[in-house]
């Protein structure tokens, strides 16, 4: 069943929030149980998976559905059931070899990752390695097709059954050794995938052909797939490094920082209650691999914890748009492509926005509620910008690839991870800085991969970017929602409990941030009554 795009991106922002609902709900209490050991194993084999798996599949989600878009566009549906048999053989062969590989080569690889406990874990995981490469081909068809029901029950239901099974069996596990009870946690991953997977295919109606149509071979299939997935897995294999290297970098430059008498009162005023790693600093005034280890762990394991959640749930619009972009462009019409594309990048700003505001103004409450820590809380205010470029950044990368254009984003992105890299080098080892140092160098990164994301759509489609409308009004909304919540904080936690007065004082927030939005008409009653149509 086709839908239109913003139907299709609202059907899997909803059931990306429901994901990640349940992903928090299994992750959080999973902790109580497997303790630290039990979640270092658990995270060893999940990091392993996903890498063997990234060479796996990297590029060809994309690949598939930009093709499959473009044949239906084409009108030529026996070419589109062609490239699903051809797909699901190429990946049923790759997934097998990624199985057998993670399987016998568990000992190897939990060597490499210096815990001989993760051996058991990693096997129980490999079987996912097949089942992610087979549901790969039913996602990237229906992608393709703007059917995203499918792909948002199978999401809702893999994460339900990791929730349900993974944590019920390592809780019946808690007994045995940490690595027994850990493998439990495991298991709900493996058999969340296998269900998953079942769900595309039964879901699955072939599209019906018509007469005389003109069928694409195998060898185009093939050689239309590889020109698109070996180019991306090539950049994800240099983005890789590049991380690695960003990781150890920041780390690194941490115990550069020499820290005077004075430039350590704000430092330990922020962390020193949070644990005991400083508790030599006022004599060393340098910090140590132990010390960059915990503030790296603050800023990566908490504060991007919640950073990232609204570019995921946000990421359905890159899911939503390109088999759009893919097949205006498959059949000339640059017009409905820009059209899209102007759309996603509004309604992307007006529902960033205010999820920055709120990120920014309750750090500590967000944080406390999930983590009952609240360590990370200037590292999370000082990100929050990062949420608005990202989400923009995300949405030119899927438009541009699905236009044709596979590597451009790919190098002016290395291009920004390169001012970052700078940024780490330069301003870590100022006292005053430390780690935020590295969130100001992300924010930079940030800004320039949106700028050069926007002047490239701008050229690639011809399209008119709108500033007053698609910047200057929102912000100024956001703006005006930023007062109304200083306005709104004080005396509703007077009033009520922490909680109830931090979920009040969003909501109206979050209302006054609409009223606003209507009265500049930032968006207008005949778009809200287009917007309607299009649901």
């Amino acid at each position: 069943m086709k839908q239109s795009f913003v139907k299709g991106a609202m059907i899997l922002m909803i059931a990306n929030a429901v994901s990640k609902i349940l992903g928090a709900v299994f992750k959080i209490p999973l902790t109580y149980i497997l303790q630290e050991e039990g979640m270092a194993i658990f995270n060893t084999a999940f990091s392993v998976y996903v890498t063997v798996l990234s060479f796996i599949i990297s590029g060809m989600p994309l690949a598939i559905s930009k093709l499959i878009a473009e044949e239906l566009a084409l009108g030529r549906a026996s070419s589109v059931r062609r490239i699903l048999r051809v797909c699901l053989i190429l990946l049923g062969v790759f997934g097998i070899i990624g199985t057998l590989t993670l399987y016998f080569g568990a000992t190897a690889f939990a060597h490499v990752m210096n815990d001989n406990k993760a051996v058991f874990a990693i096997r129980l995981i490999s079987p996912s390695i097949f089942f992610v490469a087979i549901g790969t081909v039913y996602k990237s068809y229906y992608q393709g097709a703007q059917n995203m029901i499918p792909t948002a029950v199978s999401q809702v239901v893999e994460a339900f059954i990791k929730l349900a099974v993974g944590f019920s069996l390592s809780y019946a596990l808690a007994k045995y050794a940490v690595e027994i009870t850990a493998t439990g946690g495991i298991m709900g991953v493996t058999i969340g995938e296998i269900i998953a997977t079942a769900i595309l295919m039964m879901m699955y109606a072939p599209p019906k052909s018509q007469k005389h149509e003109k069928t694409i071979s195998n060898r185009q299939i093939l050689a239309s797939i590889f020109a698109v997935a070996v180019p991306m897995l090539f950049a994800s294999a240099v983005s890789s490094v590049v991380s690695f290297i960003d990781v150890a970098l920041v780390r690194n430059q941490l115990q550069k920082v020499v820290f005077t008498e004075q430039s350590l009162i704000p430092f330990m005023t922020q962390y020193g209650s949070h644990t005991h790693v400083f508790d030599a600093l006022s004599k060393t005034l340098t910090i140590t691999a132990d010390g960059a280890r915990w503030l790296y762990g603050a800023y990566s394991g908490y504060a991007l914890t919640i950073f990232h959640l609204p570019s995921g749930i946000m990421g359905a619009f890159c899911v939503s748009i390109l088999p759009v972009i893919a097949g205006a462009f498959a059949v000339g019409n640059k017009t409905r492509a820009a059209r899209t594309l102007s759309v996603a990048l509004r309604l992307t700003v007006l529902l960033t926005l205010p999820c920055a505001v709120i990120m920014y103004m309750f750090s500590d409450e967000i944080l406390y509620l999930l983590f009952h820590n609240t360590a990370s809380s200037l590292l999370l205010k000082t990100v929050a910008p990062c949420v608005v470029m990202l989400c923009i950044s995300q949405l030119c990368v899927a438009s541009l690839q699905a236009s044709g254009k596979i590597m451009l984003p790919f190098f002016y992105t290395l291009a920004s991870t390169a001012v970052k890299l700078m940024g780490n080098i330069f301003l870590i080892p100022i006292a005053q800085l430390n780690i935020q140092g590295a969130v100001i160098s992300a924010n930079i990164c940030y800004l320039i991969e949106m700028l050069c994301g926007l002047y490239f759509v701008h050229k690639r489609f011809e399209l008119n970017l709108g500033f007053l409308n698609l910047i200057l009004k929102p912000a100024f909304a956001a703006t005006c929602m930023t007062a109304i919540l200083l306005l709104c904080r004080n005396p509703l936690y007077i009033m009520f409990n922490s909680n109830i007065a931090a979920f009040i004082t969003m909501a109206v927030g979050g209302i006054g941030y609409i009223l606003i939005l209507l009265l500049l008409r930032a968006v207008s009653y005949e778009e809200i009554r287009n917007l309607r149509k299009r649901l």
